[in-house]
């Protein structure tokens, strides 16, 4: 148990009980046991002005007072009293048979003090190991022979007041260690038994139980920490499934196209395509699918420069209208395939962009060709450019099917399709617009759709304008 949290939570809790209660025990016996010395000194004193009183008329005379007298003045005052002159001589009643004036006087100072009108009080410690006793001396003033009253009390009854009260004290200590102990076990035991959770739920999530979760989520640190692991598992796991998801997606990709070249290199050999025209067209078709794998392996590599920050990227001033008049060439033959127009509005003097050209390149050869193999012949796509506050944005538009809503949040994802069967037939991979994103978000700006199906979409993106 000492190892675990737990362990030392209680011990710990166990230990400064142990130390503040025989703190607060001695503590308290030496306050009570001052605190009733101080009362008891106060009355004996009090008790030896009311006695000298008495005795004044008598000494002043220049009378002793007799045995029964000082008895009698014993009784009342509840201590033994003795009259002593200045040089140390007892002139009436009897000290104590250990009296001893050296044993009450530490110095002679005290006793000239005593005699020049100064009471003194003291506890004296007696010999021969016997109880202490308070002694309390008071002058007599205007008698013909210096004198003082002496009063004896021992302090064992003060003791054992003080005692009694100190132990009860203790006890209640006691009781309340125990209660606090108890309380501290429940602390600890509720204290640790969210970490033991959550370290449970790390070690099944460890094992591959990716939907172990914690059930310590409170308001306290804990069940913060309990929220994150919680979160990070959720993240972990659904990187788990993309990763699985994206394995059994390059599987599927590269399956399709090997296979096809395989039974179409298979038909050649076997000389089932005995006509040159047909040998041409499975020739050509195997072009075609090794274009694709090509094309596939070099998307995959740029999506993981691209996710693991690798991914060189170059920006420098670019002036957009420049940079598409360079660029519109390559898709003349596209557009015309299907008939297709396309209408530029990109007016001069918008400020320059700060982007990577080669990159900013394949983000419009993506969403052309996205919008080209969508788009229905002899329709009209439309790219816009126009300045909003520290961008330049970008839209492409076309009257194509459109993105169903429920689509639309996934349609950034690697290897999703809208269209799965349409979308292989046409030569896609579904990494297109996953890599146009991150692209996009590389070199400083956003992406965004907006789409209604069965009237088309229009695909928006910023570049930030390059500072003067």
């Amino acid at each position: 148990m000492m190892r675990s949290i737990f362990g030392k939570l209680l011990i710990s809790h166990i230990v400064v009980i142990m130390i503040s209660s025989l703190a607060l025990s001695l503590l308290m016996s030496y306050l009570v046991r001052g605190h009733f010395i101080d009362n008891k000194r106060r009355e004996l004193l009090q008790k030896g002005e009311a006695t000298v009183i008495l005795l004044s008329p008598s000494l002043y005379s220049g009378r002793l007072p007799s045995d029964i007298t000082m008895n009698v003045m014993s009784n009342l005052a509840g201590a033994t009293i003795w009259l002593m002159d200045e040089q140390g001589s007892i002139i009436a009643g009897t000290p104590p048979e250990h009296w001893d004036r050296g044993g009450f006087f530490e110095t002679d100072q005290e006793m000239m003090e005593l005699f020049n009108g100064t009471p003194q009080s003291w506890v004296s410690e007696t010999r021969n190991n016997r109880a202490p006793a308070i002694v309390v001396a008071v002058p007599i003033p205007d008698t013909i022979v210096p004198t003082a009253l002496f009063l004896y009390a021992p302090i064992l009854g003060v003791n054992r007041s003080a005692e009694g009260l100190v132990r009860l004290m203790f006890y209640s200590l006691l009781v309340g260690a125990f209660i606090s102990v108890a309380l501290g076990y429940i602390t600890s035991r509720n204290l640790t038994r969210p970490i033991a959770d959550i370290s449970q739920a790390a070690r099944n999530f460890a094992k591959g139980d990716f939907n172990s979760r914690t059930t310590a989520t409170g308001n306290d640190e804990i069940g913060g920490l309990g929220r994150t692991f919680n979160s990070m598992a959720a993240s972990l796991a659904r990187a788990e499934q993309n990763r699985r998801d994206f394995l059994a997606n390059v599987s599927h990709e590269l399956k399709t196209p090997v296979a096809s070249i395989q039974a179409l290199a298979e038909t050649i050999l076997d000389g089932l395509a005995a006509k040159p025209a047909q040998q041409e067209r499975y020739l050509q078709t195997i072009v075609g699918e090794s274009n694709r794998i090509n094309r596939l392996i070099r998307e995959l590599l740029d999506m993981a420069q691209l996710e693991a920050g690798e991914l060189s990227i170059v920006r420098q001033k670019l002036d957009i209208r420049e940079f598409w008049e360079q660029e519109q060439d390559k898709y003349v033959s596209l557009l015309a395939a299907k008939a297709l127009s396309l209408e530029v509005d990109i007016p001069a003097g918008l400020s320059p962009v700060w982007a990577d050209p080669d990159r900013l390149s394949q983000v419009l050869s993506n969403l052309l060709s996205n919008a080209i193999r969508y788009a229905p012949e002899q329709s009209t796509l439309t790219l816009t450019a126009r300045s909003v506050p520290q961008f330049l944005s970008l839209a492409l538009t076309d009257q194509g099917p459109g993105i169903a809503p429920a689509d639309l949040p996934h349609i950034w994802e690697r290897f999703y399709r809208v269209d799965s069967a349409r979308a292989r037939d046409s030569g896609g991979t579904g990494l297109g617009l996953s890599i146009t994103k991150k692209l996009v978000e590389t070199m400083g700006g956003s992406i965004t759709v907006h789409s209604v199906v069965n009237e088309g979409s229009t695909f928006s993106f910023t570049l930030p304008v390059a500072s003067e």
